[in-house]
């Protein structure tokens, strides 16, 4: 169950490079929510049938908080809602190296550390702690992977937001309305992931950037080990929806926004989506 009234919470918004000096400000979105549909999800390697899993969740949106922001950044920003009914999530265990399992032509790297060319990471946390308090980056052989764990007190959450055209709304001082991009023409987001707790991820739009009222899967639970699983965009439903994304949500997204709670350690080595490259800028 996540608090339902506003609360002053400490948040980490820094571009994926490295360090930043901070700025405060207010920060909209505090989640609230309670147990809501179930999502499937079906497991297992490649030539042989997954077994049906379900999970459940909850709703909720809300507002309260505070941020810190990169070096001349504005501040202000949102959570998440606690896990709620979402679709099913095709995983298998194929994961590694760079591009290995995902199907999609290999990409560019960017100079500085980056994600499948995601750069700017803004975290946020609220009723918790998590480490590292730095850049969420790190590289790993020849990659650099996103990593994060938390410590979530029963209302707590955790954010890692992602935009998608490189330019963060407190990091970067981006306009959401401006730097959507259209996503409209590809089936889903293909992830190689480790979650150990409790997770899912938002697509958040430039028209409603903040909030909790997003279309949402959850992401299955994989221990340590790095899984690749394709989250289909008509898997995803809104708090207490029905409906998947359509193409006014799916031609305007701004961000994906991972969200965690309880005792929590997530990892992305990849996140790609088929015929979009982020820009290095």
């Amino acid at each position: 169950m996540i608090l339902r009234s506003p609360l002053p919470l400490a948040v980490l918004c820094l571009l994926a490079a490295g360090a930043f000096t901070g700025c405060t400000g207010t920060f909209g979105g505090n989640p609230s929510g309670s147990s809501g549909g179930a999502g499937g999800m079906t497991t297992g390697g490649p030539g042989s049938g997954g077994a049906a899993v379900s999970g459940s969740g909850g709703d909720g949106s809300g507002s309260g908080g505070a941020i810190s922001a990169g070096s001349g950044g504005a501040a202000g920003g949102d959570g998440g809602e606690s896990n709620g009914g979402s679709g099913g999530a095709v995983v298998t265990t194929d994961a590694g190296s760079d591009d290995a399992g995902i199907g999609l032509p290999p990409l560019t790297p960017c100079t500085a550390p980056a994600v499948s060319r995601l750069k700017v990471w803004e975290m946020d946390i609220s009723g918790g702690t998590a480490t590292p308090s730095g850049s969420p980056l790190r590289k790993v052989g020849d990659v650099y992977e996103m990593h994060v764990a938390w410590k979530l007190s029963g209302g707590g959450y955790g954010t890692a937001n992602t935009a998608l055209n490189n330019l963060g709304q407190y990091s970067g001082g981006a306009d959401p309305t401006k730097e959507a991009v259209d996503l409209s023409g590809a089936p889903g987001v293909v992830l190689e992931y480790s979650v150990t707790g409790p997770a899912y991820m938002q697509i958040r739009t430039g028209t409603v950037p903040h909030g909790g009222d997003h279309f949402k899967a959850n992401l299955p639970m994989t221990g340590d080990q790095l899984t690749i699983a394709t989250l289909k965009f008509a898997d995803f439903r809104r708090p207490g929806g029905t409906t998947p994304p359509g193409p006014d949500i799916l031609k305007d997204v701004f961000s994906f926004t991972f969200v965690g709670s309880g005792t929590t350690t997530l990892t992305l080595r990849q996140i790609r989506v088929a015929g979009f490259t982020p820009p290095c800028n």
